[in-house]
């Protein structure tokens, strides 16, 4: 019924050097924690310990023993390989020069003449790396490697400025798209960079094409779980292994799979893929977001790589990309692109969900050795999956390493923003001084310490903690208050006079939230946010508001709303619209809704805050007077059990009885 999966323990120390407090979990369907505290311990799943795989190493079977061969060359080859590179820098030098483009023609002369020099004291380079290849440990032997790749993408980049305009230009592009840390809104006045706030995830594979652990990577790692590795060691697989070209990353809400996709977008944009795995391949990243683009795939059936071409052209505004023809066809034909599809589940409609599903299938079948990752909430997934064969992946909940790691990131960027950019040891004492705080607070909390396990909850409760405001113990909580900082606080702190309050405000997003959720989408257009919302708004405020003015105060000042383009409007993150649903359906007394959509994932979380704001009995009862409950039903039916926030102790007793005897079953 359930996934069956050991548990795994986490303990967390505390100040004193105890561990007196530790949270067990069984992760359910993706989602749900289940916290037995026993004799006062709680049991944190997941902890990261001991490094996995530490490979013996013999004398000079390292990366030089690698290389050395490389650089050994018939001397016959060298000398034509030398002519050949003479020949081409000097022609790319002329052609410069009669094209009249000084500066180029100095680059491409100044690059040939350093290549030339390295190949011409080969000699003394291979002496020279036999004679330090001898000292090295394993440590330095690491270091070598990211400064040889250093070394290499700078020469490779200087030749790529001269030969890949518009290449270099999309990556630009790529970068300011993806160098923001995305806040959903929680603090629009600092804006933080992605590398600098960004803690890498763990990912288990749970359906892994043709796996074994042989052909991933033993690198060391944090974890004691040798399934438990992070995005790059598949993308190093690829190289050895097609069948981890095509990946899916199931997460739940929250727990961080877009920005991991922004990530990649922007290390492979920067050129640094070989900094975070030494192999690695270079690829051309492109991020499409199904939700953007789930019409025109239904309507048009485009190919791949005409819908990356449209997209691309769309890219920029001012100064839009000069894309050369066929050139991601090329590409693509190549292997040589990363194709990244975010967000399957987002497609809330689920005929429109699998007719992508197809799609995405119809386009892994043609460009067959390309790479891809698509990501999608795991109910979401359900119903729509590949029928190609694709590695499974699970984005785990954060370890307390990594809690920590991210508070700290996260502290010491806000605290450099909001003093305009400086550093200094007053900034870092400041930032640590606050950050330790967080990290006791959580230590010391059972409720919080299960909340922290997501990363976007973890930056709630960041967000939260930095303003002074008492942590709330549980996650419908926080997300009042994260409404409450953003409507009102965050005005009230910095002395705005705002005629509405939060309240206010909040009504009207409630019902627009909830109209969101049964139209199935995401998005909407500004009239159509008016002709929605213009009746409650002027019940609550009057007319004296004009609904266009409203919606553009939510984005431009409280920042619950963003405007993904010109007009068009969605909540700042899911998540705040299944939130402020769930309130409406409890304030309207529309439980009744919730109960008919039982089986539609896109209501899951929506659901399962309602749940925690209300008694839950209902929703359980329907799913146990089903004949035969799918076991994503069953899953949901306990997550209400466990954050409902109360249950009839009848329902309790025949959800227990009925989950019992069903892992009992055969």
């Amino acid at each position: 019924m359930t996934e069956n999966k050991e548990p795994e323990n986490r303990n967390i120390p505390m100040a004193d050097g105890n561990y007196n407090e530790s949270i067990e979990g069984d992760y359910v369907q993706g989602y749900a924690y289940k916290l037995n505290i026993k004799n006062s311990k709680v049991i944190l799943s997941g902890q990261t310990l001991a490094p996995v795989g530490n490979p013996a190493r013999s004398k000079n079977k390292g990366i030089w023993a690698k290389l050395l061969p490389m650089l050994k060359l018939p001397s016959m080859l060298q000398n034509l390989l030398l002519l050949i590179l003479i020949g081409f820098g000097l022609a790319i030098t002329v052609h410069f020069i009669l094209t009249l483009k000084p500066i180029l023609a100095v680059i491409s002369l100044f690059v040939t003449v350093i290549l030339t020099l390295l190949l011409l004291i080969k000699k003394f380079l291979l002496n020279f790396i036999n004679q330090i290849s001898t000292k090295w440990d394993a440590g330095q032997e690491q270091l070598a490697v990211n400064l040889a790749n250093l070394i290499w993408n700078q020469i490779e980049s200087w030749v790529w400025e001269i030969t890949s305009p518009f290449q270099r230009e999309y990556y630009q592009s790529l970068i300011y798209t993806c160098r923001d840390y995305q806040t959903q809104g929680l603090d629009k006045d600092r804006i933080l960079k992605l590398q600098k706030v960004f803690v890498p995830l763990k990912v288990v594979a749970k359906e892994a094409v043709q796996a074994n652990s042989r052909m991933i990577p033993q690198i060391k790692s944090e974890t004691n779980n040798p399934r438990e590795k992070q995005i790059w060691d598949f993308l190093a697989a690829m190289g050895n292994n097609t069948a981890f070209r095509r990946m899916v990353v199931l997460g739940a809400p929250g727990t961080g799979k877009t920005t991991l996709l922004r990530h990649l977008t922007l290390i492979y944009a920067n050129k640094q893929e070989r900094l975070h795995h030494p192999k690695a391949l270079k690829l051309i990243p492109v991020l499409l977001y199904l939700k953007d683009i789930r019409q025109e795939i239904v309507n048009k059936q485009p190919l791949l790589a005409e819908l990356i071409t449209e997209q691309v052209k769309q890219q920029r505004k001012i100064k839009p990309l000069n894309l050369p023809a066929h050139w991601f066809a090329e590409k693509l034909r190549q292997n040589k692109c990363l194709v990244m599809l975010d967000g399957l589940d987002e497609v809330a409609d689920e005929t429109q969900r699998q007719q992508v599903s197809r799609w995405v299938d119809e386009q892994m079948q043609i460009y067959h050795d390309t790479a891809f990752i698509l990501t999608s909430r795991p109910f979401g997934y359900k119903n729509a999956q590949l029928q190609q064969e694709v590695t499974v992946l699970e984005v785990q909940p954060f370890s307390l390493n990594q809690i920590q790691k991210f508070i700290q990131n996260w502290y010491f960027e806000t605290e450099v923003m909001s003093r305009a950019g400086e550093d200094d040891l007053g900034v870092r004492e400041e930032a640590k001084q606050q950050a330790d705080d967080l990290i006791n607070r959580i230590k010391n909390s059972t409720p919080l310490a299960a909340m922290a396990l997501n990363p976007l909850l973890l930056t709630m409760i960041a967000t939260v903690h930095r303003r002074g405001s008492a942590l709330p113990g549980k996650r419908v909580e926080l997300y009042k208050e994260i409404c409450q900082v953003l409507l009102e606080k965050r005005l009230r702190a910095k002395n705005i006079l705002d005629p509405l309050t939060a309240t206010q405000k909040q009504t009207v997003l409630q019902v627009l939230a909830l109209r969101l959720m049964q139209q199935k989408t995401r998005e909407f257009k500004l009239s159509d946010g008016v002709s929605l919302s213009k009746d409650i708004l002027v019940t609550v405020v009057g007319s004296g508001v004009k609904p266009e003015e409203f919606f553009q105060q939510v984005r431009d000042i409280n920042g619950l709303l963003v405007e993904k383009e010109l007009g068009v409007y969605e909540f700042a993150h899911l998540s705040f619209q299944e939130y402020l649903a769930a309130v409406q359906v409890k304030q309207s007394n529309q439980e009744n809704l919730l109960i008919t959509n039982i089986h539609n994932s896109w209501w899951a979380e929506t659901i399962r805050l309602y749940a925690a704001q209300s008694n839950a009995s209902n929703l359980i009862n329907t799913v146990l007077a089903m004949p035969s409950p799918s076991v994503e039903a069953m899953a949901l039916a306990y997550d209400c059990l466990e954050e409902g926030l109360s249950v009839d102790s009848d329902v309790r007793q025949q959800l227990e009885e009925r989950l019992e005897a069903d892992l009992e079953s055969r």
